[in-house]
């Protein structure tokens, strides 16, 4: 079992892969090897000396049993030593006590063979390959050999030599084959582990030549050893040039707002045995001077021992994420549409602002008037550019300085610092007279200001802010009547000139009207009352294509849609305004028919506006005689026949009696 024993630690011996095992099994080949050696050498000494040499008695068993102790402090040192390292040289000491004994007890009696001992052991202990074992080795067999030299031992024992030198000889042959076929699974394992290393080293240079990012390697001097593709096209240095400079003459790296050169990376590493990231704001100068925004990480390469060798350094070209970092930093803080600034940031900056040293601070309320209107009438685009003349204009009168934000869909809040209420109140009156000047789609900017001003620290910036915001609604008040009243004239305007058959059209609907209207003898307003709603029925056409309008062939299901959206969307245009808010509800159910199969509500018989019913009939009676892109116009005859026959489902039969029998005297 002890044979199976040493053999298993022999083969790890000659198997092992890191130094840690490698020297665990080296130290426990050892000890064991010596203590079967030492064990065999007490056990020899007792029967040789005693049967064979006749020796004294007590001498004997005094060798034997040093011998064995020596052995079992081996055994002891070998569990209760934990260090491998320091097991090693502890095992070292003992050989040399061994062997200085040995050469002392028993020179006398096996002469030169006791060197032969020596040499056994130094040919174990060369399976260690450690200098400082065969250092101390070394010295101990000076000086046993000076000890045999001082004490002028003497030698006539043959037979023992020759004995002991046979048997020293078998052991002898052992040690050297043992160390030979270590030295040789060694040399093995250390060619495969070396084409192991060349075969990895390709792959590591294979990967850190084709990842995306610059990769650069420096030894323990800071001297470049390495630089991949991607680092040789940042900073314009070949790998050629680069390797064997220092890191710093070609890795130039300055801040981009003080221009300033920053700290090598690598010497930071060296520093602080840490892993190192570089700030975003730094920059990369090139070989040629060209600069770009890098993020970069500086790491240690360290051995075994944990001693740093070298630096890598992998860095990236930063500019595209850190442009839309810039993007996203500015989405989150500025308005898309107008480029102002949004109310993120202006809740941030009244915080911020809110200090003695800014005092007097004025807050600037401005709210569009009529930006439903103009979405509603020629479409979301040109109410989105309403906006933007409007952020234009502020843009250019407000001071660089002020803070412009628009914090809602037409609303606009200005703060103003270090600035009065009356200089702010004279700002407001030169910006509204540049706002007025500007139109779009024959509409005069309009917008409502209010104005407030903080003068004492003692009052919160948010109350003024709330009191700015109560007086811009006032000020919305007093001026929405007739500015919306405008609007929808400006609206009409631009319908009729946009399509002249529209204008014609109208006027004849509305003149028809109050022809009706005066057949039942009504009043003067509530004529002129239908006669406006005549006018203004097709408004809601504002927001519908010209080609629609003007096709001369059948629409499409999509189109006959849009236009069947007019009603809704002259309603929508009207009701915000006093002056027609009357006559909305007439303009969206014109097209409801009597029978409730019209549109949009589908409003059946007396549930429809009587107004409505009468502009029903007389903008059916214009559109049939007279001429349309897809069919020439109707006579009177046909168009009253048409009429009639549709009296009861599409109109209303009382007014259709009145307008044949009073209007058209038939």
């Amino acid at each position: 079992m002890g044979i199976q024993k040493l053999l298993k630690i022999y083969r790890g011996v000659c198997d092992s892969n890191d130094e840690a095992t490698s020297l665990k099994n080296e130290n426990t080949f050892f000890s064991v090897s010596i203590i079967i050696m030492i064990s065999s050498g007490s056990l020899a000494n007792l029967l040789c000396c005693y049967y064979i040499l006749h020796e004294n008695t007590n001498l004997i068993i005094f060798n034997s049993i040093v011998l064995m102790v020596a052995s079992m402090l081996f055994l002891l040192f070998s569990r209760i030593i934990k260090s491998e390292r320091v097991k090693m040289y502890v095992y070292s000491v003992l050989v040399s006590l061994v062997l200085v004994f040995s050469i002392n007890q028993f020179y006398h009696i096996i002469g030169p063979a006791v060197w032969s001992i020596s040499l056994v052991m130094g040919i174990l202990i060369l399976i260690y390959s450690k200098s400082g074992m065969f250092i101390i080795y070394s010295i101990t067999n000076c000086i046993a050999n000076l000890l045999v030299w001082y004490n002028d031992f003497k030698f006539n024992n043959w037979e023992a030599y020759y004995l002991a030198q046979t048997i020293v000889f078998a052991m002898l042959f052992i040690a050297i084959l043992a160390v030979y076929k270590v030295n040789k699974s060694r040399q093995k394992k250390i060619y495969e582990q070396y084409q192991n290393i060349c075969i990895s080293e390709k792959k590591l240079y294979s990967t850190l030549a084709s990842v995306g990012d610059g990769v650069i390697a420096v030894d323990e001097k800071g001297i470049i050893d390495f630089i991949n593709p991607v680092a040789q096209q940042l900073t314009g240095w070949d790998q050629e040039t680069a390797c064997g400079k220092t890191f710093e003459s070609i890795f130039n790296i300055i801040n981009e707002y003080t221009r300033q050169p920053i700290e090598s990376p690598i010497q930071k590493v060296f520093n602080t045995n840490e892993i190192i990231e570089l700030a975003n704001h730094t920059l990369l100068v090139s070989k040629d001077g060209f600069e770009r925004a890098i993020e970069d990480t500086a790491a240690p390469i360290k051995n075994t021992f944990g001693n740093i060798i070298g630096v890598v350094i992998v860095f990236r070209d930063f500019s595209d994420k850190k442009e839309k970092q810039k993007q996203i930093e500015y989405l989150s803080y500025h308005d898309q549409m107008t480029g102002l600034y949004n109310r993120r940031f202006f809740e941030e900056e009244l915080i911020r602002l809110d200090t003695q040293r800014n005092l007097p601070i004025s807050i600037v309320y401005a709210d569009v008037n009529g930006l439903k209107t103009m979405n509603d009438a020629f479409g979301h685009q040109n109410g989105d550019l309403l906006i933007q003349k409007v952020a234009h204009v502020l843009k250019n009168e407000f001071r660089s300085d002020d803070i412009i934000s628009r914090i809602g869909g037409d609303e606009f809040v200005v703060l103003l610092p270090k600035t009065t209420g009356i200089f702010t109140e004279n700002l407001v009156k030169r910006i509204k007279m540049k706002l007025e000047e500007e139109v779009i789609m024959n509409i005069n900017l309009s917008v409502s200001f209010g104005c407030a001003t903080k003068n004492l620290e003692s009052q919160f910036l948010l109350n003024v802010l709330k009191n700015s915001e109560e007086l811009m609604y006032h000020s919305k008040i007093y001026s929405n009547t007739s500015k919306k009243g405008d609007a929808i004239k400006s609206i009409l305007n631009t319908l009729l000139l946009k399509n002249p058959r529209e204008e014609a059209h109208s006027r004849r609907v509305s003149r028809i009207c109050e022809d009706i209207a005066k057949a039942y003898d009504l009043s003067h307003d509530q004529i002129n009352e239908i006669k406006l709603a005549g006018e203004l029925h097709d408004i809601g056409k504002i927001s519908i294509d010209e080609i629609i309008l003007n096709k001369p062939g059948k629409l499409s299901d999509s189109e006959r849609a849009q236009i069947q959206l007019h009603p809704e969307t002259g309603y929508r245009l009207l009701e915000t305004t006093s002056e027609f808010y009357k006559i909305a509800e007439y303009i969206r159910s014109h097209h409801e028919r009597w029978d409730g199969m019209g549109y949009p509500k589908r409003l059946v018989g007396e549930s429809i506006p009587w107004i409505s019913r009468i502009i029903s009939i007389a903008d059916a009676y214009d559109a049939m005689t007279s001429d349309r892109p897809y069919r020439k116009a109707l006579t009177i005859e046909e168009a009253v026949a048409e009429i009639k026959s549709s009296a009861g489902k599409q109109f209303d039969p009382e007014i259709v009696k009145v307008f044949i029998e009073k209007v058209l005297g038939l």
